[in-house]
This record gives C-alpha cells, structure tokens and sequence, in this order.
C-alpha cells in the first residue's frame, strides 16, 4: 500500500469523466456479451467430450497450437504497430486508476495498492512473459501429455479432420493479423488502438502446466491426463465467466458514487 498523492488525485480528476462515460449504457451489454463468450467458450468442449465423444487430446492439441499462434501473432502487432497497441491501452490504464483511486475515497482511505495505483502498460515485458513461461509450459504440458498417450501429437495428424482443423485456426489468426496490420499502416485504420494479449497466455499455459502436474499422478488409463485437463481447464473458465457477471453487478455501486461525486464536485 502507498499514499495517494496530489499528482494521483489530479490525474483522477482528469481522467474520471472518460472513465465514466466509458461505463454508459453499452458498457453493461459488451461486459455481459465478455461473460457469455467465456461461459460459451468453456461449455463447449465440456459437453463435446461428455456428451459427443471429442477427443480431449485434440481439444488441448488446438489449445495449445492456437495459443502459440495468438502469441506470434500478437509479437507481430507489437512489433509493427506498436503505437496503436499503447493508444489502445493507455485509456484502460487510465480507467484503472481511476476505479481504484475512487474505491479508496469512497471508503474513507488515503492509500491503495501499489501495482495498481503505479500501473505501467508494459507489453514487451508481456511479449516476454510469453515466450518463457510459454515454452517451458508446453514443453512440460507435450511430454505429460505424451507420456499418458502415445498417440499425442503427432498421432493426432494422422486424421484429416485434425489436420484441416488446425489449417484452418492458422490460417484465420494469421490472415486477420496481417489484414490488421496493412489496414492500419495503409488503410482507415491507422487512427484506431491495437488490442493485444500479451503475457496472459505465457500465465495461462503456465497455470495450465501446474494443472497438469497437479492430475498427471491420478491420470490413470491413456487419455486421462488430457480429458481430465481440459475438463478442469473449461470448468475453470465458466466459472470466470459466471464471476463477471457478479462482478457487473459490484461495479454499479461504484458507477453511482463516482457518477454523484463528479456531479457535487460540478
């Protein structure tokens, strides 16, 4: 915990108006919209395994391809449209300061968090935390996940469907970045921000690869580890889905006091 200073609180002033204009009306439908897209994200290959037979080693062969090329392809937004990726973020760090500045007014506190009320959009740190934690990740999650079935991997190509299957996610992650990019260094698209998500998923496969180490014990049969992965896995996401619509209702109260505090203030 540090002070708030006077520099902190002139920076909230500045920038709560923007902040509360950014929760109107639509902010509460694209919030719930996120909430859905996580719940229907995880949902999915829960019931596909449970009820339609799909192959869990597939599933965590797609995560882990398709996660490797989001990262690349976020590098590759990094690397060349770097400004447009900090224009996207640096209204959101804003925001950040400002809900956490106004969550200790609100309670009567002159202080708060460091890493939160210091926050600093760092993506190549990110970019960084990607590539280590990434590797390592998956080169733990590949041999668990080979050593409980030989047939991971590799064996898992020799289906068409399998192979058509991962063309097609390269291909999408990988022609929508370079469309991206091109737009905005030639195109309309030069005034927009850049979202990238680096770093979370080097944490995420990261996390994913204790989850691994957690179930390899009690694996048992061939199959197991990944069935059980990816059932823990998606379970975990609908549950973080769930908790951000909990966490729209919770935000409401702090919308109203800032919203009434800027209004007295005039």
């Amino acid at each position: 915990m540090v002070p708030i200073t006077a520099d902190d609180i002139e920076r909230f002033h500045r920038c709560a108006p923007a902040a509360l204009e950014r929760r109107g009306g639509g902010f509460v439908f694209e919030e719930l919209g996120t909430a859905f897209r996580l719940f229907l994200m995880g949902m999915t290959p829960i019931v596909g395994m449970l009820y339609f037979g799909w192959s869990a080693n597939q599933l965590l062969l797609f995560l882990l391809v398709g996660a490797w090329v989001s990262i690349v392809c976020d590098i590759a937004k990094l690397a060349l449209l770097r400004n447009a990726v900090k224009a996207f973020a640096q209204p959101r760090i804003d925001d950040s300061h400002v809900w956490v500045v106004a969550e200790a007014l609100r309670k009567g506190k002159n202080e708060a968090p460091r890493d939160h009320l210091r926050q600093k959009y760092q993506p190549e740190l990110g970019a960084l935390v990607d590539v280590l934690f990434g590797t390592v990740s998956s080169a733990v999650i590949w041999v668990s996940a080979a050593g409980a079935d030989p047939d991971f991997g590799i064996g898992l190509l020799e289906a068409r469907g399998v192979v058509y299957g991962l063309a097609c996610l390269v291909a999408y992650q990988v022609l929508f970045t370079v469309w991206e990019i091109v737009d905005h260094k030639t195109g309309s698209g030069a005034d927009r921000g850049v979202k990238v998500a680096v770093g979370l998923r080097g944490v995420g496969l990261f996390l994913l690869m204790f989850l691994v180490i957690f179930v390899e014990g009690a694996a048992g049969e061939n199959g197991q580890l990944a069935r059980a992965v990816m059932l823990t896995a998606n379970g975990t996401i609908v549950f973080v889905g769930l908790l951000s619509v909990a966490g729209i209702w919770m935000m409401r109260g702090e919308t109203a006091w800032l919203r009434d505090y800027l209004r007295r203030r005039g």
